[in-house]
């Protein structure tokens, strides 16, 4: 959330009542939805990076085996500075350390009709989203992660499901956000 200068909802209420879904893809830019109801009626926000803000720094090590000759050693270590000396190797890993940038110019904020509204929080009462437990243990190593938040003036409640079945009410209650969306074309597992 800090990567899309999100604020915590957790804490307060905001006056309006909001759900955000955070959709972070192992290889798709993360997308971020905001669902805000207000007097002057209801928006989507969109909000897209432009990389995964999760995942390994990286940082070049070297592997000498056990028993390697003084000579073996020597040659592999020149070797492993050479390589961390090329250009392309330095650009290569500096861009994998690099944070996500948030891709304002993609940003949007769309008007939501009433019925629009009333039929996702139909869709959060079809999938019992309010008795969901917040996190379901998941041993994947690949996929999405789906986190739906909704603060309310009767509460706040976050779901975390990794790669929820392409069935189940809770997906299809997130995918409906994500057709109302500009990131509606975004690559879906």
């Amino acid at each position: 959330m800090w990567h899309f200068g999100a604020p915590v909802l957790s804490n307060y209420y905001f006056g309006a009542d909001r759900y955000r879904f955070l959709w972070l893809r192992s290889f798709g830019r993360p997308v971020l939805l905001t669902l805000t109801q207000q007097a002057a009626g209801a928006t989507l926000r969109t909000q897209l990076l432009d990389k995964p803000a999760c995942g390994p720094r990286l940082t070049p090590i070297q592997f000498i085996p056990p028993g390697t000759s003084a000579e073996e050693k020597r040659k592999l270590q020149q070797e492993f500075r050479t390589r961390q000396a090329d250009p392309a190797v330095r650009r290569a890993v500096a861009e994998a350390n690099r944070p996500p940038v948030q891709l304002v110019a993609l940003e949007t904020t769309r008007p939501v009709s009433p019925a629009q509204w009333q039929h996702f929080e139909q869709m959060l009462r079809n999938s019992t989203f309010q008795q969901l437990p917040a996190f379901e243990e998941s041993l994947a190593l690949d996929g999405a992660t789906w986190v739906l938040e909704a603060h309310t003036a009767a509460g706040y409640h976050l779901v975390l499901r990794h790669s929820p079945d392409r069935d189940a009410p809770f997906r299809r209650a997130c995918e409906y956000l994500l057709d109302l969306s500009s990131a509606r074309n975004e690559a879906r597992n």
